[in-house]
């Protein structure tokens, strides 16, 4: 939960061209709220300027509205987030919340930190989970990978990935795997089919692999350089057992490489010389 000059921040939306607008409340200044415009300077913390004051919160409400929507009119711009204090919400699939297991990237530290009496169903009984946290602004995928926390389906920017996805078919997503075992099989890639009001049906999983691998290939399967079956081909490649004679001559390199070397041969005796 950001703050500038004593004000909570109570909501933000950025833009595509890095500028946004801010709603913000102090309850004990002689205006207790504040509307901004904002930006992120060049070491990402948030920037405020231009500030509108007032003491009724439903004007301002409606001052944050129109300056957004002036600003996109007259410049042409989309929203690309919407930032306010508990939105976005992410589960602890594999294990309780607790110290160093969740992300704290600077200026959007959790806004909430709940455990479960024990690892529960959730959404729907799609996957389980220890607890959960939300938090102001979106993770990054790779921080919510990292700590294995899967977001819920009712997040602006999942939501705003499966709209905007539905016209080109199935899309794509990364989960933490909850049966792995290794750093090889921690990740895995799932196809969705988009349905009506941003919701989606769970298809084949295509991939699984290490983190990295498996956002690599995401990347492939985004930007069309890979489609579903060359994914599922890979790790069908990825899965075959090695030839035999392949085997066999990488265990012969290996013992090769391990073998001592001879013995250097000593001289025999000259009889000859007795």
């Amino acid at each position: 939960m950001d703050k500038n000059q004593g004000y909570t921040i109570l909501k933000a939306v950025m833009l595509e061209n890095g500028r946004g607008f801010a709603l913000g409340e102090h309850l004990t200044a002689p205006s207790p709220y504040v509307t901004w415009a904002c930006y992120d300077d060049a070491k990402g913390q948030r920037q405020y300027e231009w500030g509108h004051y007032g003491d009724d919160l439903a004007a301002l409400e409606q001052d944050f509205t129109d300056w957004v929507q002036d600003y996109q009119r007259l410049f042409n711009v989309k929203i690309v987030q919407t930032e306010a204090p508990g939105l976005y919400k992410y589960y602890s699939t594999q294990r309780p919340v607790d110290i160093g297991t969740f992300p704290k990237p600077p200026h959007n530290a959790p806004d909430e930190i709940v455990n479960y009496d024990q690892r529960v169903p959730v959404e729907g009984g799609a996957f389980l989970a220890w607890g959960h946290l939300t938090y102001t602004k979106p993770l990054t995928e790779k921080e919510a990978s990292d700590y294995e926390l899967r977001p819920a389906r009712e997040n602006l920017d999942v939501r705003r990935t499966v709209d905007t996805q539905a016209h080109q078919g199935y899309f794509y997503q990364m989960h933490t795997n909850p049966r792995s075992d290794s750093i090889e099989n921690r990740c895995f890639l799932q196809a969705y089919e988009p349905i009506e009001h941003g919701r989606a049906i769970p298809r084949d999983v295509l991939y699984i692999g290490t983190p990295d691998k498996c956002r690599e290939l995401l990347r492939c399967l985004t930007d069309g350089t890979l489609t579903q079956g060359q994914v599922k081909e890979l790790f069908k490649k990825e899965m075959e057992p090695r030839p035999i004679a392949e085997q066999l001559k990488m265990a012969e390199k290996l013992a090769g490489g391990n073998r001592a070397q001879p013995t250097p041969k000593k001289d025999a005796p000259d009889h000859g010389e007795r």
